[in-house]
């Protein structure tokens, strides 16, 4: 019989930690970037919020998101309009100075990815609190 707590930090919680570092991660992307707009021939990182949860979730041994139901949307899938509002074409928005940030796009991203910070720190704390009520209720 396995530990009565070991349970309570499931796939689900560590990927909502890995799911918050990543956050973290993407907000500091979007300031370097943002810091880096008057600087000469810098280039954006246009690393998606995907990519550092996929490499998150290898790094830390967690099970990597899968399709559980039919009607859910693909976690492997080509990026599509419902993942992003953020299309980054570096060619398009390449200045003269060979820079190629578009600080509309950066601070909109960072706005969304504060958005999806909160959201996501909301979720682990419901679990949390969750646990809390748990164990405050086994202790009666």
């Amino acid at each position: 019989m396995g530990h009565p707590v070991s349970g309570l930090f499931n796939r689900n919680f560590n990927t909502l930690a890995n799911a918050l570092s990543v956050r973290e991660h993407m907000q500091n992307v979007y300031a370097a970037n943002i810091a880096n707009a008057d600087t000469p021939n810098y280039h954006a990182d246009t690393r998606q919020f995907s990519d550092f949860l996929a490499e998150k979730q290898r790094v830390s041994g967690s099970a990597p998101l899968a399709l559980t139901q039919s009607g859910h949307l693909s976690v492997n899938s080509e990026p599509s309009r419902w993942q992003s509002t953020l299309s980054r074409d570096s060619q398009a928005s390449r200045r003269m100075d060979g820079n190629d940030v578009d600080m509309q796009k950066e601070m909109a991203g960072m706005a969304e990815n504060q958005l999806m910070h909160d959201l996501t720190l909301r979720l682990l704390k419901k679990r949390l609190d969750g646990m809390s009520a748990i164990i405050k209720e086994g202790g009666r």
